[in-house]
């Protein structure tokens, strides 16, 4: 067995384990059990079995993930102990930009220290305490990223709805507690991080400069766009966003990361430019959209993602990105271990990178069959880049179908047709859309002509949406438990190893020798 796939087994036996742990909870004497079973195993079997000895190993990283899962939930000191126990004072600090809604504001805070039993004692004795919460407050007056508060009022435990699991939502950013309109006094102010102040501060800018340019809901569709915010959308919108498979492109995961970058290349290319000039220039595009969004870490570990993805396809070996892609998504779930099962946004971006890797090289051949697998030596670039981007989107749709069906209980009939139809238009929407925003800033006359051609083909996206989404049966309820996604996804794996070991598919990128314009 060669060293990659050992590094492999052992990233994955991880992952395996905060899965176990996150679903199960089994028992810690269980455990402990494998633990020493894996550490008997792995002493008595080294230089006698490899097999037997990478097993023991495997049942050590196992036991490990399920340990860090189990770290990351119970945190010492966490500020959830003072849930539903009365009036606490508490200090903490905005981390986050704060989440402005139609009739009040969410902050997301970072606990200091608290104080509790405030009416047996006339001074108040601070301890130490760590954990996020949630502040939802009055719009006025608003506070800011780096602002520190004292916060008195009563915590809460979140509540979950029926078609909706809001403790798990919050759980995946540590929020276990939420507090509702205290009273709030600011302590100070600019105690964040220099540079993610400072990007917000861009970004704000940014979007500022893009509300005076173009109309609703334009403006709130470009927003989407480049920055991944949603909330400015209207509520019909989003609706056909969702019923013609859509929604990924206003939101910044690997997948739609990776999909908008290949796309540039291919618009790159098509004015000429070298692969490597093309390759760069998306990196770097990527990196300014992790900016210009306030570096997130949803964000950055979907650029994360994009970028290796990008990286292998450069290579012109999609399928070296394996280990690479496990080790980056191992590291993310050692960092946040709840990501794995709570958060649906990493689930999404983690499955359809998977895909982009293993399925889209299956498809493209298909879609593009020759001798050797490669693009026929003559093929338009206009064809070739519809092929790209309908391989891209095929396969990455195939892979997130179980988790879209399981938690929307939805299956879009159409997200093939729309995405081709809209895919292929959004470089160049972002382009342009950019560039109003950042002309705006200096010149507002010159961010509306800009403005106009990026309003010309946000208007022209929004409405093949708005057609296809009135086709009958465009979208059918579709219900699916997790058995029926485990199956799913253990065919979907055979299929791809099939295939691979028949024919070993390779995802080319075509040199721009012998394509004809």
């Amino acid at each position: 067995m060669s060293k990659s796939k050992i590094f492999l087994f052992l990233c994955l036996s991880f992952i395996l384990g905060v899965f176990i742990q996150s679903l199960l909870n089994f028992p810690q004497l269980l455990w402990l059990g494998i633990l020493i079973l894996g550490v008997v195993m792995a002493a008595i079997w080294w230089g006698k079995s490899k097999k037997a000895a990478i097993i023991g190993f495997c049942l050590v990283f196992l036991f490990f993930g399920a340990w860090r899962f189990g770290q990351a939930l119970n945190p010492a000191n966490s500020i959830k102990q003072f849930n539903d126990k009365g009036s606490i004072i508490l200090v903490g600090k905005i981390i986050e930009e704060p989440d402005v809604r139609a009739d009040n504001i969410k902050y997301k805070i970072k606990t200091g220290k608290v104080a509790q039993n405030l009416f047996l004692s006339r001074e108040i004795n601070f301890a130490p305490a760590s954990g996020n919460l949630l502040l939802v407050a009055k719009k006025y007056p608003e506070y800011r990223y780096g602002d520190v508060l004292e916060i008195s009022g009563k915590l809460k435990t979140p509540v979950s709805f029926e078609d909706f699991d809001y403790a798990k939502y919050l759980a995946k950013d540590d929020i276990y507690s939420v507090v509702y309109y205290p009273e709030i006094k600011l302590l100070a102010s600019n105690q964040g991080s220099w540079l993610q102040e400072k990007l917000l501060v861009l970004k704000n800018i940014f979007k500022n400069s893009v509300n005076k340019i173009l109309t609703e809901p334009q403006a709130a569709f470009l927003g989407g766009l480049l920055l991944g915010e949603k909330r400015g959308l209207p509520q019909e919108l989003m609706d056909n966003f969702s019923r013609t498979g859509t929604t990924h492109i206003i939101a910044l995961s690997g997948y739609n990361i990776t999909i908008i970058a290949v796309a540039l290349i291919s618009l790159f290319n098509f004015f000429m430019l070298r692969r490597s000039v093309s390759f760069w220039t998306a990196v770097a595009i990527i990196i300014l959209f992790v900016m210009m969004t306030g570096a997130s870490p949803s964000v950055v570990r979907a650029a994360v993602m994009g970028i290796l993805v990008l990286v292998a396809r450069q290579a012109g070996r999609l399928y070296s990105i394996r280990n690479a892609l496990i080790f980056a998504g191992s590291l993310m779930i050692y960092a946040n271990p709840k990501v794995l099962t709570f958060d649906l946004g990493f689930q999404l971006s983690f499955a359809a990178t998977l895909g982009l890797v293993y399925i889209g090289p299956i498809l493209q051949n298909w879609f593009t069959p020759s001798e050797k697998g490669d693009f026929p030596a003559r093929t338009p670039k206009f064809i070739l880049s519809l092929k790209q981007i309908l391989a891209m989107t095929l396969s990455a749709q195939i892979a997130v179908l179980p988790l879209l069906v399981i938690n929307f209980g939805q299956l879009s009939l159409i997200a093939s047709l729309a995405n081709v139809l809209i895919l292929l238009f959004i470089p160049i929407t972002m382009l342009f859309g950019f560039l109003a925003g950042l002309a705006g800033i200096f010149w507002l006359a010159l961010g509306k002509i800009f403005g106009l051609l990026a309003w010309l083909f946000l208007t022209y996206e929004i409405k093949i949406i708005e057609l296809l989404a009135k086709i009958p049966l465009a979208a059918v309820e579709f219900k699916w438990n997790w058995w029926g996604g485990g199956i799913y996804y253990l065919v979907l794996v055979y299929l791809v190893w099939h295939f691979n070991n028949k024919n070993r598919y390779k995802f080319v990128i075509p040199a721009k020798v012998g394509i004809q314009e």
